[in-house]
C-alpha cells in the first residue's frame, strides 16, 4: 500500500515534483501563442499592433468590429472551453478508473445537446425568448449533462466490462442525436443550417450575448476545481481506503458528476458538440508529467485542453478558408486513433 500511496502522490513516480512543475511550466508554453494567433489569423488578416489596438479601443472600425465582436470571444470560448473540457475527462476517468473515459464518447455531450435543442424548439413554439435566455440555455444543457452521467455511474456499478460501458455511452450518443435530428423538422428553415453545423462542434458562433453569463462559470470551475484533487486521488485508491479516510462515497460521486457535467453543459450551448478533447489531454498529462497525481494532472489537462482546442479551431478555419470545417472533424483526427490504441494495448481497463 505504501507504494501505491508513493506513486499516487508522486513520491515514486518517475519524474519527482519540482519535474512536474517544470513540465507545467512547459505545456502552459503554446497557450499565448495560440490565442493570439485565434485573434489575428483568419480570412482577414490582422496584425498583432491592430489586434491591440482594437481591444484598447483605438483600433479602426473594421478592426474593432472583426476582433472584439468575432475573434476575441471565439478565442475566450476556445481555450476556456478546451480547458474545461479537459479537466472534465480527468474527473470523468477518475471518477470511472478509466482512461476511455469522455464526456463525448459516454454521451454526456450529446444528452446535454438534446436538452439544449428541446430549450431552443420549446422557447421559439413558445415565445419565451427574453434577456436571460442563455441562462435557460445553460440550465437546460446542465440538465442534459447531469443525466447522462448520472446513468453511466449508475450502470457503472452494475456493468464491470470498459467495453459494454463504452457501447452503452456510444448508444446513448446515438439515440441523443437521432432525437436531437428529429427536433430539426420544427425549426425554421434558415436556423437549421446554422444548428446543424452547431452540433457538429464549431466556436464560430461565441458571441459576448451567451457567452458573457458562461466566461464567470468557466472560469470559478477552473479556479476552484483544485479542491477536487485530493477526493480524486482518494477515488484511485479503493473505495475501502476512501471510506476509511471518512469519505462519503455517494456523496463525492454526485459531486464530481455535477463538476464534470457543469462545464460540459457551458462549452455544448457556446460550441455544440466537441469531441475528443476531454479524451486526449488527460491521456497526455498522464503521459508528460508520469504520475497518477491529480495536482500535476488536473492543471496539465486544463493546459492541454485549451491547447488542443485553440490549435483544431485554427485548423478548422484555416485549412479550407473561406470554408471552415467543424472542429470535431479536426480532433476527431487523434481522438479516434487514441481510443483505437488505448483498447488494443488493453489499457481501457483500469487506471
Amino acid at each position: 500500500m505504501s507504494r501505491r500511496l508513493d506513486r499516487l502522490f508522486g513520491m515514486a513516480s518517475e519524474l519527482p515534483k519540482t519535474n512536474n512543475i517544470h513540465m507545467l511550466l512547459l505545456i502552459s508554453v503554446p497557450v499565448t501563442p495560440l490565442f493570439i494567433a485565434s485573434i489575428i489569423f483568419g480570412s482577414y488578416s490582422i496584425t498583432p499592433w491592430d489586434a491591440l489596438m482594437a481591444i484598447a479601443g483605438r483600433g479602426t472600425a473594421e478592426s474593432s468590429l472583426i476582433v472584439n465582436s468575432i475573434r476575441l470571444p471565439r478565442a475566450l470560448a476556445a481555450l476556456l472551453g478546451g480547458a474545461c473540457l479537459g479537466v472534465s475527462g480527468a474527473i470523468l476517468q477518475a471518477l470511472f478508473r478509466n482512461p476511455l473515459a469522455d464526456p463525448y464518447i459516454l454521451g454526456v455531450t450529446s444528452g446535454s445537446s438534446l436538452f439544449l435543442a428541446l430549450s431552443i424548439l420549446t422557447g421559439s413554439v413558445l415565445g419565451l425568448w427574453s434577456p436571460f435566455s442563455p441562462y435557460s440555455l445553460y440550465l437546460a444543457a446542465f440538465i442534459g449533462a447531469l443525466m447522462v452521467v448520472i446513468l453511466m455511474v449508475a450502470l457503472s456499478g452494475v456493468v464491470r466490462s470498459t467495453t459494454t460501458i463504452l457501447i452503452i455511452g456510444l448508444m446513448i450518443s446515438y439515440l441523443a442525436y437521432s432525437l436531437t435530428s428529429i427536433l430539426h423538422v420544427f425549426v425554421d428553415i434558415e436556423k437549421l443550417r446554422a444548428l446543424v453545423y452547431w452540433m457538429m462542434g464549431s466556436f464560430a458562433g461565441a458571441r459576448w450575448s451567451l457567452l458573457s453569463p458562461g466566461i464567470p462559470v468557466l472560469a470559478i470551475f477552473l479556479f476552484t476545481v483544485v479542491l477536487l484533487c485530493k477526493p480524486l486521488n482518494v477515488l484511485l485508491l479503493g473505495e475501502e481506503y476512501a471510506r476509511s479516510m471518512g469519505m462519503s462515497l455517494g456523496r463525492m460521486r454526485m459531486f464530481l458528476v455535477a463538476a464534470a457535467a457543469l462545464p460540459v453543459s457551458v462549452v455544448t450551448t457556446l460550441s455544440g458538440s466537441v469531441g475528443f478533447v476531454g479524451l486526449s489531454a488527460p491521456y497526455l498529462a498522464r503521459q508528460l508529467t508520469r504520475t497518477s497525481n491529480h495536482f500535476a494532472i488536473i492543471p496539465a489537462s486544463a493546459l492541454l485542453g485549451a491547447t488542443l482546442s485553440m490549435t483544431a479551431d485554427l485548423i478548422s478555419r484555416l485549412a479550407l478558408q473561406p470554408i471552415e470545417i467543424p472542429v470535431t472533424a479536426v480532433t476527431a483526427l487523434f481522438g479516434a486513433p487514441l481510443v483505437i490504441y488505448l483498447l488494443l494495448k488493453g489499457r481501457g481497463v483500469q487506471l
